[in-house]
């Protein structure tokens, strides 16, 4: 089964790469057939500082807004979020200093954190320190989502659609992805904090222990202009990950951070660190690729992430590697680490770095490009059709166009739209709204009964009939008596006819005017819009006259009868049953079908007075403002959220090239070249039409996707119908089939019209991907189809064979980890190799042992020096996918000073900015963002030995200083008994000023995080030679090291140490007490004096100015009691046989 995945980005890079990768999802599930949207059990949350989403250089749309959580709630000051971190009384006293400690001074900060955190990744992290419970929350509701059974039960369906194996009912555990930059001010500041928050909801579950942080390293933003405070930034992010990786207690402070939040974390355990478990680098190149851009890293990590998240073979793999690779792969007969910055015994370096390449159909990106093609010729169409023939209006104007085309469509349309009332003879509306059958019959029946009235038999003379007089007066009391009853009943007939007209007639109208967009284009379609309401209005006019001229001939009734019985031979008594009694009864008739058809017309003028003032003139308005929205949006330069407008570089309809953003990424391999993807396109075009040539076929197409897909029988996902204009509220006249009465709820129209061209991409996306159709067998073809040899011509198929052949051994190459590593410096700390134990995870490779392409992937495989027989059998396996992925994974965690990646640009920027007070003091500015111990590069225990280390080694007469250098501050070294040298500390050290001496062992300590960028600088561990020195000092806890013991014991040093003065260590020939008594004098001394000079603070004097050390009072304190007490407790040395 496919696993549910948290995937958390934070920060602008961790919220591009979100953007990217649901963008890549949403084709590889549209490809798939897939018609749900990304499945609830994937849940994405995007955290950053800015109250609105930024990054929009980066093309992909925005987030969700439910999937954005803006840290920063308004205001746009830092004083609020600071406090929201310190006020409220949530925070034990004795751990205030140490906590505000952390957070930069409120007084002198003057980001705008509502637009993020000002490239100061301490001010980031303390805008993530003040949402900490919001952040829980958040992710706390993104977890029951995803674990909900109806989300799991969606997410089982999605792997069936992809051919993921049965689960047999066991739910695995999700994956939890957390994507950041190092090198920024918000991800980098935030990041751990954010996992910590998100640790805490889940700390009952096992997988709450196996986050994957996927970390860009600062290279991958080298092209960035302004960017001066990456390298710090990287510089402390790495520093205090490291830290976090070892440690499994953080301090006091830390804790109180999370307990005024209302979350309760959980440490102490073996599994339990800071931060991310699994913490991969993702630099910008390898030794075979190199992406030019940040956005072509985002895009690649997210298409890889992409196929993780589809593929349960991939899934399944990566946590085998994860799990074995910080396990198995890191005892020290296996992994050497000679920095010395952790516990070899029981801990791992704290770095792996993942690549990925691919070698794929690249249907999803065909589907990109088909999408933005359609979309852009459909858009193009409807904005300047009329002047294809003229684009640069040299015959006529603009407007003399749109207005030429419009005369020659306006009667077309009019007749279509059964709108054509412009003469007697061309009668639609009037001829729609009439009953004629119900008429002739209530004509008919009329007839009779004025007749059987006028003429009953016992009215009659004793001839049979009447004088013409009498005839003439019962016929019109007649007609004035009855007509009335059958006029009412036509009136009912013809309102079921006007019901009937308007319950069909908008509808058919609006198709009609969608007809005209797609043939004519939107502004030509607007004129004729414009044209048919004077039309309708001339009509309504003539409709009127129509309709007085027949109630003049009703008012000439009574001479027309009259006539018609001057016609008898003999006028004093005319028979019922003779002529002229019919032909005069007929005209009573008529009389009542002129009324009839006056009233007929002057409902059909009302109605098409409201059609054209209610329906017409609105949807006229309507379609001109979204003809002005549209072409504003496909010419503006930017989005309105800022991103650039590409609408512009989207293929034309004739294009023969293809725009360079579908050129695959450096680690992709395409076995359909992009170049191809013109022929391809046009080829699928035409089929769609019934293979009528292109120029043909095209603008059949483009008319078939802007109408929509109403009544297409191949959708059948009600979300995926559209057309073109959409009625979302229907039009209610006022008028009815009698005039003097008008419906008690009118109700004018709405509409909507697309005016975005993202919209079209999407529909045409939708249409392509209908069942049965050319472009839908093209799009979602597999490799297995493609490769079939059943159904190939063979010399098709040996030329698909090489290409992949080709392009597979091409994408192995490029997929070796991300990341730029030292060779020298990978050797000499590690013992390794570039490229040794790496790890290979491969995506389901779809062919079946026995047939052509198994055999020559595995051969592609094996001169690759990839296949293992008791795994890569395993790479094979049935799956419905277009494309293979090979995830390529250090084989090795590494420290990250031999990742130059990482070091490089971080030692560039110290080395350019270390040599003068102010340049330091701005490089370091609000870049550190914990407390000392939480921030130095090493695991508690080996910053405590080197605690310990300096006071030995001041107490022994083993440090030196050289205080000439008014710049840099002063040079101090350290006696290096393994080299027989003095071994530099960090000159200058990592401090805005000059140290002051009182303050060397903080300062000494915070400054072991700039050695990694020295490491990185000579190629050489050297810079961490003076510290390895105070780490042999200083010894393991709770006994004093050799040096020490061997000196108090003996008074002997070896390896040619300066020989210690006396007063602090006691003489070499002194006996054993007495070197004791002289160390407890010189250790008492040295706590007195640090509790005097930094422990103890004037209340009055701001924490920010407190010394560095000030910050491991605690941990110097406990040292220097330690130290003194083990001093004293040393026995002189016995054989013990």
């Amino acid at each position: 089964m496919l696993r549910p995945f948290l995937i958390i980005g934070v920060g602008g890079s961790g919220g591009k790469t979100l953007r990217g990768l649901r963008h890549a999802l949403e084709l590889r599930l549209q490809q798939a057939g897939w018609q749900e949207g990304l499945p609830a059990a994937w849940q994405m949350l995007h955290f950053d500082t800015p109250i609105a989403q930024d990054g929009a250089d980066y093309p992909q749309p925005f987030m969700p807004p439910q999937n954005y959580k803006g840290l920063v709630t308004g205001g746009g000051a830092y004083e609020s979020v600071f406090g929201g971190i310190v006020h409220g009384k949530k925070i034990a006293n004795q751990a205030m200093d140490d906590v505000v400690r952390q957070l930069p001074d409120p007084k002198r900060v003057p980001v705008d954190v509502t637009k993020g955190a000002g490239q100061f990744r301490a001010v980031g992290r303390a805008v993530a320190l003040s949402k900490l419970s919001d952040i829980a929350k958040a992710a706390s509701e993104a977890i029951n989502t995803m674990s909900d059974a109806k989300a799991l039960g969606q997410l089982r369906t999605l792997g069936d659609v992809l051919k993921a194996k049965s689960d047999g009912g066991v739910t695995p555990n999700p994956t939890v992805i957390v994507v950041s930059s190092i090198a920024g001010g918000s991800g980098a500041g935030q990041y751990i904090d954010v996992i910590e928050a998100i640790k805490a909801t889940a700390k009952t579950q096992p997988w709450a222990y196996q986050f994957f942080s996927l970390l860009f390293a600062p290279d991958v933003f080298d092209q960035i202009k302004g960017s001066g405070g990456i390298p710090s930034n990287a510089l402390a992010t790495v520093a205090e990950t490291m830290n976090g990786f070892w440690t499994t207690n953080p301090s006091q402070s830390t804790i109180e951070l999370f307990k005024s939040k209302g979350l309760t974390p959980s440490y102490g355990g073996a599994r339990d660190k800071v931060g991310g478990a699994y913490p991969f680098i993702i630099g910008r190149q390898n030794s075979k690729i190199s992406f030019d851009n940040q956005g072509e890293v985002y895009s690649a990590l997210a298409t890889s992430v992409a196929a993780w998240m589809t593929d349960d073979k991939v899934q399944g793999d990566i946590d085998e590697y994860a799990t074995g690779n910080w396990t198995a792969n890191v005892g020290a007969n296996k992994l050497s680490d000679e920095s010395r910055l952790m516990r070899p015994i029981d801990q791992s370096p704290p770095f792996s770095s993942l690549g990925f390449g691919r070698v794929t159909l690249g249907r999803e990106k065909f589907l990109d490009y088909a999408a933005e093609r359609f979309a852009r010729s459909s858009v193009d169409r409807m904005l300047h059709w009329h002047a294809e023939s003229d684009p640069l209006f040299k015959e006529r104007t603009r407007e003399e166009w749109i207005a030429l085309k419009a005369s020659w469509a306006l009667t077309g349309f009019i007749s279509a739209a059964g709108l054509d009332e412009e003469t007697e003879e061309r009668n639609d509306v009037t001829d729609a709204l009439r009953d004629a059958p119900a008429q002739q019959l209530l004509q008919l029946a009329f007839e009779k009964d004025v007749l059987d009235s006028a003429g009953a038999e016992s009215s009659l003379d004793r001839t049979g009939g009447l004088d013409i007089s009498i005839w003439q007066e019962r016929l019109i009391a007649e007609h004035r008596d009855r007509v009335g009853r059958y006029l009412d009943r036509d009136t009912a007939n013809r309102q079921a006819k006007l019901n009937e007209w308007i319950a069909t007639q908008p509808d058919h109208i609006l198709a009609t005017v969608e007809q005209a967009i797609a043939e004519h284009g939107l502004p030509v379609a607007v004129e004729v819009l414009n044209r048919t309401g004077r039309v309708l209005k001339s009509a309504g006019e003539s409709l009127r006259q129509e309709a007085e001229q027949r109630r003049g001939w009703v008012a000439q009734l009574d001479g027309y009868i009259h006539s018609e019985l001057s016609q008898a031979p003999s006028q004093n008594s005319i028979r019922p049953e003779q002529d002229p009694v019919q032909t005069a009864v007929q005209r009573v008739g008529q009389a009542f079908e002129w009324e009839s058809e006056a009233r007929l017309r002057e409902s059909t003028a009302a109605l098409l007075h409201e059609l054209q003032r209610d329906f017409l003139d609105p949807l006229r308005s309507h379609l001109a403002s979204s003809l002005a929205a549209l072409q504003s949006r496909v010419s503006e330069q930017n989005h309105s959220d800022g991103r650039v407008n590409e609408y512009e570089f989207w293929p034309r309809q004739d294009d023969q090239t293809v725009p360079r953003k579908y050129a695959p990424a450096p680690n992709e391999r395409l076995l359909v070249e992009v170049a191809e993807y013109p022929r391809e396109f046009e080829s699928l075009v035409s089929s769609a039409a019934n293979g009528v040539q292109f120029g043909d076929a095209m603008p059949q197409v483009m008319g078939t996707i802007l109408l929509g897909t109403i009544g297409d029988e191949t959708v059948t996902d009600a979300n995926q119908r559209w057309r073109l204009i959409q009625s979302t509220r229907s039009w209610k006249p006022v008028v009815t089939a009698e005039a003097t009465h008008v419906v008690s709820a009118p109700q004018l129209p709405r509409f909507t019209f697309a005016d975005q061209p993202e919209v079209y991409v999407e529909r045409a996306r939708i249409w392509m991907l209908r069942q049965g159709t050319a472009f839908q067998s093209y799009i979602t073809e597999d490799l297995r189809t493609y490769f079939d040899e059943q159904h190939v011509d063979p010399s098709l198929f040996k030329r698909r064979k090489d290409k992949f052949t080709e392009q597979l051994r091409a994408a192995l190459g490029s997929s070796e980890p991300l990341v730029k590593l030292n060779p020298a410096l990978l050797s000499e700390v590690h013992g390794k190799s570039v490229g040794e134990g790496t790890r290979l995870v491969f995506s389901s490779i779809p062919f079946e042992a026995g047939t052509e392409m198994y055999e020559v992937t595995k051969h592609a495989l094996v001169t690759q020096g990839v296949w293992d027989d008791t795994v890569s059998k395993g790479w094979f396996q049935d799956a419905r996918v277009d494309g293979i992925e090979i995830f390529a994974m250090s084989g090795f965690p590494y420290q990250p000073f031999v990742m130059d990646s990482v070091m490089e640009p971080i030692a560039r920027g110290w080395l350019a900015e270390s040599n003068n007070v102010n340049s330091r003091a701005a490089f370091w500015k609000w870049k550190r963002s914990r407390l000392l111990a939480e921030a130095v590069p090493a695991d508690p225990e080996v910053i405590e030995s080197i605690i310990r280390g300096w006071y030995v080694a001041k107490a022994l007469g083993q440090l030196a200083v050289d205080t000439s250098d008014d710049a840099r501050g002063p040079a101090l070294s350290v006696w290096d008994a393994e080299h027989r040298s003095y071994a530099s500390f960090p000159h200058p050290l990592l401090y805005p000023g000059i140290a002051p001496s009182n303050d060397y062992p903080g300062i000494v300590l915070e400054s072991l995080i700039v050695a990694m960028a020295l490491i990185s600088s000579q190629a050489s561990l050297q810079p961490l030679y003076a510290y390895h020195a105070l780490m042999e000092l200083g010894g393991a806890p709770g006994q004093l090291s050799r040096p020490l013991s061997e000196w108090i014991r003996s008074g002997e040093l070896g390896g040619g140490a300066p020989v210690p003065d006396a007063e602090r260590a006691g003489g070499a020939s002194a006996p054993l007490a007495a070197r004791q008594s002289a160390l407890q004098t010189f250790l008492e001394s040295e706590l007195d004096d640090f509790r005097a000079e930094i422990v103890t603070q004037d209340a009055r004097t701001s924490v920010y100015n407190y010394p560095v050390s000030w910050e491991i009072r605690d941990l110097v304190t406990r040292v220097l009691g330690d130290l003194r007490d083990g001093v004293v407790e040393i026995k002189a040395a016995k054989s013990g046989i």
